[in-house]
């Protein structure tokens, strides 16, 4: 094993990076589409790129797959450079969006299809077809074509033809975006069990948020070509690095903060009052915090890390298990924030133009830089 791979071990997660970014770049004449990326992607998980139309996420899979080459940088699979080498040289597979069956051949000769190229023996390759389409529960569809199946089942055959040759990473471009709500939802549950089951790498393409969260082991978020920030999803919806995640990862409340003051107690002034400052948080920052973690004040004991500031109850929208609060914050109440509540007797009494107590736990805030 290479000193580079042995070097990038994940020790805390008991896994080792199976593809390694670094320093990839994509122009396409002078204009450039990506951003230098460095970016590990560790043996056994389920990564997700995550990001709107545009932002470089399927460049990246298209470059891992071998469909596009990168205009600078390594693409390491287990510390050695694949870059260049040819898409029928690399363990991996491809499942995309439209599925690309082919519509003349059953769904066994479909899954089996790569096992005849790589000119495998008639009898092993019926033996693993048998095998795959049992583990995606199309046993009894071997026989069909690919217009007698539903859509959910098209994507199973891609996903069986994509695992039949045991690559080491199984790339997915965007492939549930073509479902149905119910249907996608059924088919993220049985992505995820089929991952763990098999227990090969996934590199997922998304612009779901949801999806991502639902998912993932960890998510890679892409914003006009750079990579913006890496961390599970728990990691990335509570601890936002910029604005741009704290927008486009769920729903957050951002409201305008400075911090002053120096050592040993500088502060942050901000419309939900005074926060204490760490290291490094100075002039103009953002404040985020998820309307989750706002609660209506009840009465009970503040915790040691709870804060309060008093609000205005500006409007209210029943949402059945759960009612959204719109308040004004502020000294002059030039600020909005949103609050999700569990619907109850108390919240069902609110009315406009009640003035409420805010309380949340100085952990649920993150401060961003501003710009």
């Amino acid at each position: 094993m290479s000193a580079l791979l042995s070097d990038t071990a994940d020790l805390a997660a008991g896994r080792q990076n199976v593809i390694q970014l670094v320093g990839v770049t994509k122009s396409y004449k002078s204009i450039g589409v990506l951003s230098p990326v460095d970016l590990d992607i560790r043996d056994g998980e389920f990564l997700t790129i995550l990001g709107p139309s545009g932002s470089g996420k399927t460049t990246i899979l298209r470059m891992i797959g071998g469909f596009t080459r990168p205009t600078a940088g390594k693409i390491l699979l287990r510390g050695t450079d694949i870059a260049q080498v040819p898409i029928h040289k690399r363990p991996f597979n491809t499942v995309f969006q439209d599925y690309a069956l082919f519509p003349h051949m059953t769904v066994a000769r479909n899954v089996g299809y790569g096992l005849r190229i790589r000119k495998t023996p008639a009898g092993e390759i019926k033996r693993r077809v048998e095998a795959v389409l049992g583990t995606v529960n199309l046993g009894d569809k071997a026989g069909r074509y690919p217009a007698e199946l539903s859509g959910g089942q098209r994507q199973r055959v891609a996903l069986a033809r994509a695992i039949v040759c045991e690559p080491q990473v199984i790339l997915l471009d965007e492939p549930l975006a073509a479902l149905d709500a119910e249907l996608r939802r059924s088919m993220q549950e049985f992505l995820k069990e089929l991952q763990r089951r098999i227990c090969t790498t996934f590199v997922f393409i998304t612009h779901d948020q949801e999806e991502a969260i639902s998912m993932s082991d960890r998510i890679a978020v892409m914003d006009h070509g750079n990579l913006v920030q890496v961390g599970t999803p728990q990691e990335i919806y509570y601890n936002p690095k910029s604005e741009f995640v704290a927008k486009f990862f769920g729903e957050n409340n951002i409201l305008p903060a400075v911090a002053s003051g120096l050592p040993p107690a500088p502060s942050i002034e901000s419309p939900l009052g005074r926060h204490a400052a760490t290291a490094g948080q100075h002039g103009e920052l953002l404040l985020a915090i998820r309307p989750e973690s706002l609660r209506l004040c009840d009465g009970s004991d503040l915790r040691s890390d709870e804060r309060i500031a008093s609000a205005r109850l500006e409007s209210i929208t029943f949402l059945g298990a759960s009612t959204q609060l719109s308040l004004s914050v502020g000294a002059s109440g030039e600020h909005r924030v949103k609050v999700r509540v569990p619907t109850t007797l108390s919240t069902r009494s609110l009315a406009a133009g009640n003035d409420v107590m805010l309380r949340w736990s100085e952990a649920d805030v993150s401060f961003l830089p501003r710009g």
